[in-house]
């Protein structure tokens, strides 16, 4: 597991500007979350809510719905967790989307060599 920071831009799912954050890429963590206000801000709204399991075994039940991702040149779709306000975290299942895996020595992100079926 390793963590460090990368910039990604963000947008609604149906069109719209996008806006630029800096996230932390976190190899242990499933889904993008970022904060409720800034995604409200955007215009995403909610699907559906999901109960989560936190890293304390805890339980919460969190909004997630749909936005678009571009990281560097590319963009496409990606589900994302309605997180707390200071929250702006890049998860597993977006990089997947990606074709992206994490080169925890240089801290930055790479194509993978081979997208499983």
């Amino acid at each position: 597991m390793g963590t460090f920071q990368t910039k990604i831009a963000v947008g609604r799912e149906r069109g719209g500007a996008f806006e630029e954050v800096t996230a932390l890429v976190d190899t242990g963590a499933s889904f993008t979350m970022l904060p409720a206000g800034f995604l409200s801000k955007l215009g995403v709204e909610s699907d559906l809510d999901v109960e989560f399991t936190l890293a304390d075994g805890r339980k919460q039940t969190l909004p997630i719905g749909d936005v678009r991702v571009r990281i560097g040149l590319r963009e496409t779709y990606s589900p994302v967790i309605f997180g707390p306000d200071d929250r702006f975290l890049l998860g597993a299942i977006t990089l997947q989307i990606f074709g992206l895996i994490v080169d925890t020595t240089h801290h930055k992100l790479i194509p993978a060599p081979e997208m499983p079926l």
